[in-house]
C-alpha cells in the first residue's frame, strides 16, 4: 500500500501548525502552560481548533493532533525533559507528518 499526500496539503497543515503554536499563543498561555494543566488545555484546544478551522482532519487526527500536544508541551514548559525548542517543533511536525502519511 502506497500512501501519498500533496505538497499542499503538507503546506496548509504546517502552516495550521506554525499559526496556531505561535501566532495564536497568548503571552499568558506561553508563561503558564507549564505550571497550569488547564492552560496547557486550553493552548491545546487553541492549537488544534485551527486544524479543524482550516484542515479539516478526521476525529481521530483532531485527537490525534490535540493529545500528542497536550503530552509534549509539558515535556519542555513543566518537566524540562525537553530542552530546545527545535526538537519540541520537530515532534510536532513529526506528528503532522505521521498523520498524513498514515491518513488518519
Amino acid at each position: 500500500m502506497f500512501f501519498t499526500f500533496s505538497a499542499t496539503t503538507l503546506f496548509i497543515w504546517l502552516a495550521c501548525h506554525f499559526v496556531g503554536d505561535f501566532a495564536f499563543q497568548s503571552t499568558w498561555m506561553s508563561l503558564e502552560k507549564g505550571k497550569s494543566w488547564e492552560v496547557n488545555f486550553y493552548h491545546c484546544a487553541t492549537y488544534t481548533a485551527v486544524f479543524i478551522l482550516f484542515a479539516h482532519p478526521s476525529l481521530l487526527a483532531t485527537s490525534v493532533i490535540f493529545g500528542t500536544h497536550f503530552v509534549i508541551d509539558p515535556l519542555k514548559a513543566r518537566y524540562k525533559i525537553i530542552g530546545p525548542i527545535w526538537l519540541d517543533q520537530a515532534l510536532h511536525i513529526a506528528t503532522i507528518w505521521l498523520i498524513l502519511f498514515f491518513q488518519f
